[in-house]
């Protein structure tokens, strides 16, 4: 008896060694993250410590490999106006203040009122509604004057939509006569589905052109074809850098809208144009559509671009909400407001 009274602690502990643990019971050991979690007291700034094995600093390397691969700038085109309405111009880098979710950001590009050419898509709305009282031939005057207002060195393209079909009709060029030979041809037709074409064309211009671009929607505003909630397409035309500018029609002359309402059928583009840095005219007839366009060329024209490694790195898939503002409280800053941190 008195054997294995010695013995049995001895199994025991033989027993809790080398007994396997079940998958249910295992502990998930958390990996370092990071070259300061790696190694406590390391700094980039630094030397590399002398008492570093092999081993750990090839996971030093891999770790700042990830890291800089993660790294995106956000860009952030952005119009300024004073009180009266009028573009702001000569403002420099240290004139602007940046948050991303009320967490100073440091500006890290800067440009404005360059000579660089500007590209602008025309989503042109050619549903049956289009056809009524004379709107559809009259976007068409607006983009003829539009593009022959433009430099010889800009480039503009045509896409078209209604029912379920959201179409290249030219792709980008600076021919004219093309342009405007096709544009000619355009017949209204279907239902209108402007959430899909706002979905579907921000990406299309976004992967074409790099530089000062722009969307120039022009549409009644009637969507009675589309597929996406507008809640959808809000949430695709918020992930690129692409300001959308919306020409509604309107059956109200200017002198009879109430300032600061918008018309119910134009609220929709209202806000495809102020999630993404844009603006929303309302218009009447030909004399406003022409004062509209030669407003967003303009604004084109002295357009700030602005960019930033947001502070936060990791890519969580949330919606980020950007405020740029200048240190003058009477200017006005349009630019995106935000985007989503996809991975």
């Amino acid at each position: 008896m008195k054997k294995i009274r010695i013995l049995a602690p001895i199994v025991l502990m033989m027993m809790v060694v080398f007994l396997p643990v079940s998958a249910g019971e295992q502990t998930a050991v958390e990996e370092p993250k990071t070259a300061e979690e790696l190694v406590p007291g390391f700094t980039r700034s630094g030397g590399i410590p002398k008492d570093i094995d092999d081993e750990t600093l090839d996971k030093i390397l891999r770790m700042h490999q990830v890291e800089q691969s993660n790294v995106r700038m956000i860009l952030l085109p952005a119009a300024v106006t004073n009180k009266r309405g009028r573009t702001v111009r000569g403002l420099t880098q240290e004139k602007f203040q940046l948050l991303e979710d009320t967490i100073p950001q440091e500006i890290e590009f800067f440009a404005s009122e360059t000579t660089e050419p500007i590209h602008i898509a025309f989503l042109l709305d050619v549903s049956g509604s289009m056809r009524q009282i004379g709107k559809l031939q009259a976007a068409k005057e607006a983009i003829r004057y539009f593009v022959e207002a433009l430099r010889p060195e800009d480039r503009f393209a045509l896409i078209c939509f209604a029912d379920d079909q959201v179409a290249w009709v030219t792709e980008f060029t600076s021919d004219r006569e093309i342009f405007l030979a096709r544009l000619d041809v355009q017949r209204g037709y279907g239902k209108s589905a402007i959430f899909d074409a706002v979905a579907a064309t921000p990406k299309l211009v976004d992967e074409k052109i790099k530089g000062k671009k722009a969307i120039v929607m022009i549409s009644d505003g009637v969507d009675n074809a589309s597929e996406l909630s507008n809640w959808e397409a809000l949430r695709l035309a918020r992930q690129v850098n692409v300001p959308i500018y919306s020409l509604g029609f309107t059956g109200l002359r200017k002198e009879l809208r109430l300032e600061g309402t918008t018309a119910i059928n134009l609220r929709l583009m209202a806000t495809f144009s102020r999630e993404t840095g844009g603006r929303l005219f309302g218009v009447h007839d030909p004399a406003e559509l022409k004062e509209a366009v030669a407003e967003i060329e303009g604004e084109l024209r002295l357009q700030y671009m602005i960019g930033y490694y947001p502070n936060r790195r990791q890519w969580d898939g949330h919606f980020r909400r950007v405020l740029l503002t200048t240190k003058d409280p009477d200017h006005s800053v349009r630019t995106r407001k935000g985007y989503y941190a996809e991975p």
